[in-house]
């Protein structure tokens, strides 16, 4: 069973998500901790990819899993592979191709589902309770198939969605909208239009490796010190109920 989610003051909260925690980003994650960590401690969600373009994790990998369960407090399941097989269309090929769970069945999304999950317990020492398709489009992985896999909440773009049906607000700031950087500059712009309106929401600032490359993270350090010197602390969904 999952615990009822609490209820909290969002106007002095806000979450902090790393996606695409993979070895071949290693780098990049140690920079975003190094840069983050002295604001926010260890308050933020890794959402790791267990089988990054068809590679799984593995031994040699366990330097590096082993510092993201020290300096990432939440451990989420971020697709299994992030690449979408088979045919891709317009939505698609803006987002290069990462929408994984776009094209599976729904027999191939619980496979990979189970074999996410097998992955993290084994080198991550637990399953995740909560999931973030890639790119946020999640075919078939519904909350009831996810349930099943021992997944109790899902984190979309605009709100949090749990098993039993509880919904969670979010304004969302997200750099990394595909390769075409003025949609980046946009995702940013959106972020700060939501927060300034969605008063009821919970601020997310939602971090990708691409964005260091890009050259943003001077505005996601600002951001985060923003939301600080509003007053707000950075949050973790499962301390908060989500999860089980």
């Amino acid at each position: 069973m999952t615990a009822k989610p609490q209820e909290f003051d969002l106007s002095h909260s806000f979450c902090v998500m790393l996606h695409d925690v993979a070895p071949i980003y290693a780098e990049h994650v140690a920079t975003f901790t190094k840069s983050l960590a002295p604001m926010v401690g260890n308050a933020m969600a890794a959402a790791v990819v267990p089988c990054w373009a068809g590679v799984p994790l593995c031994d040699k990998d366990r330097p590096f899993l082993d510092r993201v369960r020290a300096e990432y407090a939440n451990i989420q399941l971020h697709g299994f592979e992030h690449f979408r097989p088979g045919s891709r269309g317009v939505y698609s090929k803006i987002a290069d191709g990462k929408d994984e769970m776009m094209g599976l069945d729904p027999a191939e999304t619980d496979r990979r589902l189970a074999a996410g999950q097998e992955i993290l317990e084994r080198w991550m020492g637990q399953p995740a309770t909560g999931f973030i398709a890639p790119t946020y489009r999640t075919g078939f992985a519904t909350p009831d198939r996810l349930a099943k896999h021992g997944i109790h909440y899902t984190v979309g773009y605009g709100n949090v969605v749990t098993s039993a049906g509880q919904r969670l607000r979010l304004s969302s700031w997200i750099w990394d909208v595909s390769p075409i950087r003025f949609l980046c500059h946009a995702g940013y712009r959106l972020g700060q239009l939501q927060y300034r309106f969605r008063r009821n929401a919970l601020p997310c600032v939602v971090l990708h490796p691409l964005d260091l490359e890009r050259g943003f993270l001077p505005q996601i350090e600002r951001t985060v010190r923003n939301l600080l010197q509003a007053g707000r602390q950075p949050v973790l969904l499962e301390s908060l109920g989500y999860g089980a």
